[in-house]
């Protein structure tokens, strides 16, 4: 493997790392032509949802369009976001979703920045409906500490933090909960259904989503699933500012980024062929800047000593990144 070829590939992580962040679902049940009337209706759809979600207490829904030409959107933001935030979230959701998806007839957009927003449009009645799919879940790297014995009782008590979040007087507030796991650590649990689907919809979702996690990423620190209609979360330090009586400060990294050792942040989503395209998506921001200025030292470097030599440092260092890249990583998957 010559410089070249190194030098190609880790300019290749950092492209990739700073285009692609948000998650996104495009199905492929039909597309449209631009200016079309679908096209332009699909527009003010996206227009109106963002123009309308905070005045309606963060949740909205609206149709634009007759016949085969009707858009139907929705949009939800959670974790009691503040109308600022609110507007933040879905407002990059739509425009991620958008170059995304930009002529699928039907897409959906999971937004998390800086709090859990859910974007979706479709030329079908959607309202209300329960849908279990797709599914997108993630999990920190870090291994569980072995001494929270307390984990796995608490993990089965999770059934009935699902029956409370599923009967909550008021489906706009989310269900955030915590537990000890010892006299130093405790564990944080956030669960929300849009408030379109019934209660037993909502407790069918959420349980579904923590089950699926536990079959994909039972004993890391910290991760979540979420669906169409609900959000399952937890994590060893509060976020979302979700929980005011803890006094210990939340870490300034961005989620699931655990402080020790710090997470990693590689992305992995593979999504079904009939449904939706498959994407693979890395958020390593940070560590790309630090690949960028190795590149530029070795790149200097390269001028001053034998190729051979060159090649050699350059093996040496590029497997020092990626074993670097370890601590580093969240893992992702849509289906």
């Amino acid at each position: 493997m010559g410089s070249k070829t190194i030098v190609s590939l880790l300019f290749h992580v950092i492209i990739v790392s700073i285009t692609l962040t948000d998650a996104q679902f495009c199905y492929t049940t039909g597309n449209f032509t631009a200016n079309s009337t679908y096209a332009k209706n699909r527009d003010l759809v996206l227009r109106s949802i963002a123009s309308n979600v905070t005045a309606n207490g963060g949740f909205y829904n609206t149709t634009i369009g007759l016949g085969n030409d009707s858009v139907y959107g929705l949009v939800f933001c959670m974790a009691s976001a503040s109308a600022e935030i609110c507007s933040s979230c879905v407002n990059s959701a739509i425009q991620t979703l958008m170059a995304a998806c930009p002529n699928q007839k039907e897409a959906f957009s999971w937004g998390g920045n800086p709090v859990p927003c859910i974007v979706r449009y479709a030329n079908r009645y959607f309202f209300g409906s329960l849908e279990l799919s797709p599914t997108d879940a993630g999990y920190n790297t870090g291994i569980l500490d072995p001494s929270f014995r307390q984990f796995d009782q608490i993990w089965s008590g999770l059934g009935e933090t699902v029956t409370r979040a599923s009967t909550s007087s008021s489906r706009l507030k989310p269900e955030a909960e915590t537990a000890d796991l010892t006299s130093t650590q405790k564990m944080y649990v956030f669960m929300q259904c849009t408030p379109d689907v019934s209660p037993s919809n909502c407790r069918v979702c959420l349980q579904q989503s923590v089950d699926y996690y536990k079959s994909c990423c039972y004993g890391y620190q910290g991760g979540y699933a979420q669906k169409p209609n609900c959000v399952f979360r937890w994590d060893l330090y509060p976020y979302y500012n979700l929980f005011p009586q803890v006094t210990s400060p939340s870490p300034s990294s961005p989620p699931f980024v655990i402080s020790s050792p710090p997470p990693t942040n590689t992305t992995i989503r593979k999504g079904k062929e009939n449904t939706a395209s498959r994407t693979v998506i890395v958020t390593i921001v940070p560590t790309a800047i630090f690949l960028a200025l190795v590149i530029l030292i070795l790149t200097i470097f390269r001028f001053r000593k034998p190729k051979q030599e060159v090649e050699s440092k350059l093996l040496l260092i590029g497997s020092y990144i990626l074993n670097s890249l370890g601590s580093l990583i969240r893992i992702k998957f849509t289906r």
